[in-house]
């Protein structure tokens, strides 16, 4: 297993730029910052409801990887260039380097040493490389999964919940679009539990990992690049578990095409977005059929009139 040497250094956040620019002179293979003004900028482009509680400071900490160690005397002359941007009008602070030996590793796959089966109710979602252990009964639906890089293990308490959602449904013959499918595991559940699906995401690889694992599953369904717009017909029941933002803007045309009676399952809201959805969904026809929470996140069950 190859090691690589880490050289993670603090500087002030205004020298960054040009402190990646020497690290490239450097020979760095890969850097990663530490940065909690990139939490704000994430937060204020609603890319996500759940940000953790930093403090901002003007300070990061940016780490780089060598595929060979440097020497003290090369950490020095690193040091010394830094801060030479003194002189260019940058103030990079007090410039704090240190070093560790990190192991490679096939982060790929490495995860996949602590995902296992999982039950939900009567569903049993089951990790492609393993076997399942426990004995199965016949109202069991097993869901082989290998999700890759995309969303929905059924650990996640958003997926466990949109699942019992969906086991408290006779979906039987029902059309079901799943809007956000990621790994596809709530679009297999509902075919393996009798309804008609039709899946979407707007991520190219979620795509193709929900494709690999309806086949996987043997059921039949189409999968769409896109969102709630890129199906057609008339679903029965909407299941999207996304984020408080995509849900509240999909609502309008949720309303638009579900019939009367039809079920909106939401997931994937964070409790201190849940009231915002409440509201929505009620300004948009929809009445609250059921609500749960797991931890910090909360899913519904709504019911269009």
């Amino acid at each position: 297993m190859k090691a690589w040497q880490e050289v993670s250094i603090g500087i002030n956040q205004e020298a960054a730029e040009a402190l990646y620019a020497i690290l490239a002179e450097f020979g760095a293979q890969g850097v990663a910052v530490d940065d909690p003004a990139l939490v704000e900028i994430a937060q204020e482009a609603g890319m996500g409801d759940y940000f953790p509680e930093l403090t901002q400071h003007g300070r990061i900490r940016v780490s780089c990887y060598l595929p060979e160690a440097k020497s003290s005397a090369e950490l020095a002359h690193l040091k010394a260039k830094i801060d030479e941007l003194r002189n260019y009008g940058l103030d990079p602070g007090e410039v704090e380097i240190s070093t560790a030996v990190v192991q490679e590793k096939d982060w790929a796959h490495a995860w996949k040493a602590y995902y296992h089966p999982v039950r939900i109710g009567r569903i049993v979602v089951q990790p492609s490389w393993e076997t399942l252990q426990e004995p199965m009964e016949d109202r069991d639906v097993i869901i082989t999964l290998d999700p890759g890089m995309a969303f929905g293990t059924g650990t996640h308490p958003t997926t466990v919940m949109c699942l019992e959602f969906l086991q408290e449904l006779d979906l039987v013959g029902k059309t079901v679009w799943d809007v956000g499918t990621g790994s596809g595991i709530l679009a297999i559940a509902c075919a393996k539990l009798g309804a008609k699906v039709a899946a979407a995401d707007v991520d190219v690889t979620a795509v193709q990992a929900a494709a690999e694992n309806r086949d996987l599953n043997s059921v039949s369904y189409t999968i769409t690049q896109g969102s709630l717009d890129s199906l057609t017909g008339t679903p029965d029941i909407i299941v999207a578990n996304i984020i408080a933002d995509v849900i509240v803007d999909m609502l309008p045309q949720a309303a638009e095409v579900l019939p009367e009676g039809g079920v909106l399952i939401a997931g994937g809201i964070i409790e201190a977005r849940a009231r915002e959805v409440e509201v929505a969904a009620e300004r948009h026809g929809f009445a609250l059929d059921q609500r749960k929470q797991q931890q910090e996140w909360v899913g519904y069950c709504f019911i269009k009139g």
